[in-house]
């Protein structure tokens, strides 16, 4: 049985490959620090284990969700990011749970690209950001991250003729992985890029649409 196209050309899983890599140097007696997918290496603080049996215990609990999150914790989310951020946040349009980041990045060009379409991907940068584009039939142009550009992406040399296919664009900021960071003034420079070529972008950390970044 053959699969479909977009399967053959799914590359090997980056940190599959780390793993492997990891446990070969183990076997041989290495002794190695991980510096691969994040995992916790640290028990979950005990009171948040109980937290969470106590919720499993309840009957409300054992439902489908609501497909855009509860409303008591969209509303809690809101008011974490006004206490913590002084941000004000919409909790009817500007919050949506997911189960997990990847799947938002996964799944968030199947929104905006269409085939023929081109995604702005930092490289180096998450994997998945290359990946969700592909199955959303676009192609990715990475913009090189160099340390004599502070780990920044070059707007100015985006090509105009991939500028113009570009649906999206992903930042990541604290950068993974390499860790650097980026000033006002870089995403004051991102959203003009972003206006000027009507794009939406995304990252981990910080959503945008075409004129208005939220973190």
């Amino acid at each position: 049985m053959r699969t479909s196209q977009r399967i053959a050309r799914l590359p090997p899983y980056l940190f599959f490959e780390i793993s492997k890599k990891i446990a070969e140097k183990k076997a041989k007696g290495e002794d190695v620090v991980s510096f691969a997918i994040g995992d916790p290496d640290i028990p979950t603080p005990a009171h948040i284990v109980e937290r969470l049996c106590q919720a499993v215990r309840d009957p409300a609990n054992h439902r489908y969700p609501e497909s855009d999150g509860l409303p008591d914790l969209r509303k809690a989310i809101t008011e974490w990011y006004e206490r913590r951020f002084g941000i004000v946040l919409d909790p009817n349009k500007e919050v949506l749970p997911l189960i997990g980041s990847k799947e938002g990045i996964g799944h968030i060009a199947l929104c905006f690209i269409d085939p023929g379409d081109v995604a702005l991907v930092p490289d180096p940068g998450y994997p998945v950001y290359s990946i969700g584009t592909m199955f959303a039939g676009g192609e990715s142009y990475f913009m090189p991250l160099l340390e004599e550009n502070d780990f920044l992406p070059d707007f100015e040399k985006i090509p105009p003729a991939v500028a113009r296919k570009a649906k999206l664009m992903w930042l990541n900021y604290p950068n993974n992985p390499t860790g650097a960071v980026a000033s006002l003034d870089f995403f004051e420079r991102a959203v003009a890029f972003a206006r000027k070529h009507d794009l939406a972008g995304a990252s981990e950390c910080w959503w945008a649409t075409p004129g208005r970044w939220m973190p």
